[in-house]
């Protein structure tokens, strides 16, 4: 028997089976544009589940379950996307959908809880209590407390970007102002970056990434980190001392053992982003707590959700 993960994206999707041992045994990854459409984000789900199946020469009925990662608000009991604004999903039956197509169990689980998992079960079991934390377009996040993934009385805890730290801040992509997310995610410096390139102030090699932050990427900062460029390396270490005292404030809270930082942010900018995070959180952590907690750099990449949520399958509703 196998475990199938699905890691559903705004504008990438991928699928993969786990072995008994919980090794990623087979994959398939597609780059799919922007799809907004709700039933057409279903049918190409459908068409990358069956092209996976058909390539590792598997039947539906060798498949123990599924888990499906999807970023937004979720209503894991009844199968149901509340939320998911960049794939078209409003109160979307999305497990209904597609078991009208695969008749093995399909359970739902949040994008950045399921990342969260697949590290912990690959590489943190001596560990009872960790946070995750997850910077990118936004600020996922995820918590483990006494060795489970916690959900929270709805079912969707660890929204760690929406904290806010300056009341007055820039505007979240919530709506609200001062979070996190709105401060010391990819996309705020991005935003930062962008007017620096309008103003003639980046050389050319950073200035050709344009002045539209959405075409900023992750990459354009970890090359202004080896460039040394002291602009940019400002808007880097701006945010991460943000994200230091988001993630103080949230261990002042829990008090966990680890601190997990994932995506493609963190491995692009790597010990220097990790360890300056770190540095950031302890100074400003309740010393009593933060002086024990460790901070360390993901190690699935981008196969961490399609691990976790495959894992997660196996637990049931």
């Amino acid at each position: 028997m196998v475990d199938l993960g699905f890691d559903l994206g705004g504008t990438k999707m991928a699928a993969g089976l786990l072995d008994e041992k919980g090794k990623l045994i087979h994959q398939v990854r597609e780059k799919v544009g922007k799809i907004t459409q709700a039933d057409l984000v279903v049918s190409k789900m459908i068409e990358m589940i069956s092209s996976l199946l058909s390539k590792a020469s598997i039947e539906s009925s060798q498949v123990r379950g599924a888990g499906i990662a999807v970023p937004g608000i979720l209503d894991r009991k009844r199968g149901r996307v509340v939320m998911s604004p960049n794939l078209g999903f409003q109160q979307f039956p999305l497990v209904e959908k597609l078991q009208k197509k695969f008749s093995f169990p399909i359970l739902l689980e949040n994008d950045v809880n399921a990342g969260l998992w697949g590290e912990y079960a690959t590489n943190l079991r001596e560990y009872q209590n960790v946070l995750g934390v997850f910077p990118g377009t936004g600020i996922g996040g995820g918590i483990v407390i006494g060795g489970k993934l916690y959900r929270g009385a709805s079912g969707n805890a660890g929204e760690v970007g929406h904290i806010t730290l300056q009341r007055e801040g820039p505007l979240c992509g919530c709506g609200e102002l001062g979070h996190l997310e709105a401060l010391a995610s990819r996309t705020a410096m991005a935003k930062d970056a962008a007017f620096l390139i309008s103003t003639g102030r980046l050389p050319p090699e950073l200035a050709e990434y344009g002045t539209d932050f959405r075409n900023i990427s992750s990459k354009f900062f970890a090359q202004a980190l080896r460039m040394k460029q002291p602009d940019v390396m400002g808007i880097i270490d701006r945010a991460i001392e943000w994200m230091g005292l988001g993630i103080a404030s949230m261990i002042n809270i829990l008090d966990p053992q680890v601190v997990v930082l994932g995506g493609g942010l963190v491995e692009k900018l790597g010990d220097y982003y990790v360890r300056k995070v770190e540095a950031s959180m302890k100074s400003h952590a309740m010393p009593v707590i933060g002086s024990n907690v460790k901070v360390v750099a993901a190690r699935l990449g981008d196969d961490a959700a399609i691990v976790g949520a495959a894992l997660l399958s196996r637990e049931g509703p």
